[in-house]
């Protein structure tokens, strides 16, 4: 749902008179710390699916390395006020995360209703260990996790955490007002004085 985010905020943003080459000259603080952490993300789902024992035994270290380097990027662009809803959103998953020992909790009942039986059946037999499953109401780490799908309608199935509801919100304010011009920052000017005291900037 985060591609589905970024996509409908750079179309709104675009109809609201923004520009792509504003989206393109954008300074992002600590980008590559973005990078990364995401990087590790994908490493850390692929390798537990591929069943590597050093990624399951390790997965709450490599879960807080990679949020912590999200948080820090995230700190230094805390001068749009979007970003603190994708600090929240990721507080909330990685909360759920680490309290649940370094599994998604995530509902029968939604897997089920967005069609997801093979991914069901794979979480009951134990190939996708980064994933537990939950039954009815449960407790608050339940109800913080992967519990929620969108409308019937909607063309895309998927199923999403209060977390990742929150951090798509984030992302499609960010995008627009990157696209808005709102992502940029001056650059220091030096200031210089000839010898005969006239200021050049």
């Amino acid at each position: 749902m985060f591609i589905e985010a970024l996509m409908l905020g750079i179309a709104i943003g675009l109809f609201r008179g923004g520009n792509l080459k504003s989206l393109r000259s954008a300074h992002i603080r600590m980008s590559a710390l973005l990078v990364l952490a995401f990087l590790i993300q994908a490493a850390l789902s692929f390798m537990m699916l591929a069943g590597s024992r050093l990624f399951l035994d390790f997965r709450l270290v490599f879960y807080a390395v990679s949020y912590g380097l999200l948080f820090i990027a995230l700190f230094f662009n805390l001068n749009n006020k979007a970003v603190w809803l994708l600090i929240l959103g990721s507080l909330l998953n990685f909360a759920v995360i680490f309290l649940n020992g370094g599994t998604v909790p995530i509902a029968v009942e939604a897997l089920e209703k967005a069609g997801f039986t093979n991914r069901l059946e794979l979480i009951q037999s134990g190939r996708l260990l980064q994933y537990q499953l939950t039954e009815g109401p449960g407790g608050w780490l339940a109800f913080l996790g992967k519990r929620l799908t969108p409308p019937a309608a909607y063309p895309i199935r998927q199923v999403f955490s209060i977390g990742d509801l929150v951090i798509s919100m984030g992302l499609f304010v960010w995008i627009q007002s990157l696209l808005m011009g709102d992502g940029h920052y001056q650059k220091a000017r030096v200031i210089r004085i000839d010898h005969k005291g006239k200021i050049w900037r």
